[in-house]
């Protein structure tokens, strides 16, 4: 029962982290997102960018839901990904209001692999 509810909340968070993808694709979500704007090739490179490397992280998340072997890593990557965007986010004054709301749903979403970490170590000893 709680490997089963460990491996779901990694997949929770897999997703979290895949929906930015949108972005890799679609410069105008990241416009809707995170509420700037996307002034240049550059800067939209770098979001791009971003996007993928966020995908990615999720991506590794779901997969190690059903590999094990994985599952330290994924949640390590996952947990330092959104936690550093946290730190940056607090650190930044004046951010604008969708970014505050990214920020604030991240703060929740950290809170999704600390809890699948701990239903998969249970289930470990059990």
């Amino acid at each position: 029962m709680r490997t089963r509810a460990g491996q779901t909340l990694l997949v929770a968070a897999g997703l979290i982290n895949v929906l930015p993808g949108a972005g890799a694709v679609s410069p105008e979500w990241m416009r809707a997102a995170y509420g700037i704007d996307v002034a240049g090739a550059d800067l939209e490179v770098l979001l791009r960018h971003r996007a993928i490397l966020l995908a990615l992280v999720g991506a590794f998340a779901i997969v190690s839901a059903f590999r094990p072997a994985l599952r330290p890593a994924a949640i390590t990557g996952n947990t330092v990904s959104t936690g550093t965007f946290l730190l940056l986010a607090l650190t930044t004054p004046a951010l604008n209001h969708q970014l505050v709301r990214v920020a604030q749903v991240d703060a929740v979403a950290l809170l999704v692999p600390a809890s699948a970490a701990v239903l998969l170590r249970a289930g470990v000893r059990a």
